[in-house]
């Protein structure tokens, strides 16, 4: 155990998770973000704990991608721009849209996903936190019969890896939820995953750390704005915009999109984009689905929480400082109309937009940067945060105590990333 604290850079689900499994192993813990805590990415997740769910890169997505990313209005938007950067990030990606390499990344992302469950369950029970958090799984719902077969398919895919589907037409679907339409030919039951009001868990986690003697500092002045290193290169702290330095046996980078400015202090060119997602709070809906869904043809997530429902979605890949697209946000209600009775933007009580850290391979980051004493990343989880979080803070907590990992990190490693230079 160290004596100094372990910083952590990054307040969302994965910097606070990260912050929780050292605080119960008797380490003093700094937690800071330059938003408020219910102002986190984090908190507007969709709310679809999706154990198993495979990574961006996928056999044939790039392709696809080439079609979709110059129209505004498909599910993955890439804005028009020349930027180095972006393009080597897309042959990257490219090259990693491939069944082998999907093979790899699942077997790590269901033993991290199955492990991240027990973690959230564990959480909740020690904490009392009152987030809706049910293992009710997640309903894959199509709406043209020719479809259902394709969406079977992808859920016989996860049976080896011990997960559970179930079949139904539309009208067991209409039995289940009056909500679809009649228009809607069925689902795919995805058994085995969980729904959660991230905001409410989110805050809960914080207040929790707080409860623990865990410093979260929030707001612009605890803004990272560099590392602190010493004479040998060892970093030992991080340098916030107040000009405080704040002092630590290790770093932890848990800050999403924006850890690749402060990778750079070190080397380290994180191959990432930020790619905006956007959500819609609908209220006094007449009716909602027994548990969480996603549309399959338009790729919109609908998940209950209350008497509430949250319609979250899209890939925008944009420059971090681009505003918003209203016509995006608007995307969501529409392209859940054919499918769900009473979607209505004049029930809508929350509009939202926020980055996801998406490296181009797919994958998070978890472990020690090469080269670069005291500095750990925990970033890069793309759609995933919310579900990979817990079990990220596990594997970071496991490796600041020189345990060896539950999970083999291979597939995680920063090391296949460029390698940083001292």
């Amino acid at each position: 155990m160290s004596k100094q604290p372990i910083v952590i850079v990054g307040g969302g689900i994965v910097g606070l998770s990260t912050a929780y499994e050292l605080s119960e192993r008797g380490h003093d813990v700094i937690v800071l973000d330059r938003e408020m805590i219910h102002d986190s990415a984090s908190c507007g997740n969709a709310g679809m704990l999706s154990i198993g769910h495979p990574p961006l890169t996928r056999p044939g997505v790039s392709v696809r991608g080439l079609k979709w990313m110059l129209d505004p209005t498909s599910p993955l938007y890439i804005r028009p721009r020349l930027d180095p950067g972006l393009i080597s990030w897309l042959w990257t990606f490219h090259q990693h849209c491939n069944q082998g390499h999907l093979n790899r990344c699942m077997v790590t992302l269901c033993q991290m996903g199955w492990r991240s469950l027990d973690r959230f369950e564990r959480t909740i029970d020690a904490e009392s936190i009152d987030c809706g958090y049910r293992r009710t799984g997640w309903l894959d719902v199509v709406l043209h019969e020719e479809n259902m077969d394709a969406a079977e398919a992808e859920a016989a895919m996860l049976a080896p890896h011990g997960f559970t589907h179930e079949r139904l037409d539309g009208a067991a679907l209409r039995a289940m939820s009056p909500c679809f339409t009649d228009e809607v030919a069925g689902a795919v039951l995805h058994k085995d995953s969980a729904n959660i009001d991230p905001r409410a868990y989110t805050k809960g986690l914080a207040r929790a750390l707080e409860r623990r003697g865990v410093r979260v500092l929030t707001g612009p002045a605890w803004d990272a704005t560099g590392l602190e290193r010493d004479g040998t290169g060892r970093v030992t702290g991080v340098v916030c915009a107040n000009g405080t330095v704040v002092s630590g046996a290790a770093v932890v980078l848990a800050a999403g999109v924006w850890s690749t400015g402060l990778a750079v202090d070190v080397g380290l060119d994180l191959p990432m984009q930020g790619a905006r997602g956007y959500h819609v709070q609908l209220d006094g809906m007449p009716g909602v689905p027994a548990t969480a869904c996603v549309l399959h043809e338009t790729f919109i997530a609908v998940t209950p929480m209350g008497g509430r429902l949250r319609l979250a979605g899209t890939l925008e890949i944009s420059p971090l400082d681009a505003p918003p697209m209203p016509r995006r946000l608007a995307m969501l209600a529409d392209g859940a109309r054919a499918y769900l009775r009473g979607i209505d933007e004049s029930r809508a009580s929350e509009h939202w937009s926020g980055w996801r850290p998406c490296l181009a391979d797919g994958m998070p980051a978890i472990g020690w940067v090469p080269g670069v004493e005291g500095l750990m990343l925990a970033t890069g989880h793309a759609m995933l945060g919310m579900t990979l979080g817990p079990v990220t803070g596990e594997l970071v907590a496991d490796l600041i105590d020189g345990r060896r990992p539950s999970i083999d990190l291979s597939m995680v490693e920063p090391a296949r990333l460029a390698a940083a230079v001292a």
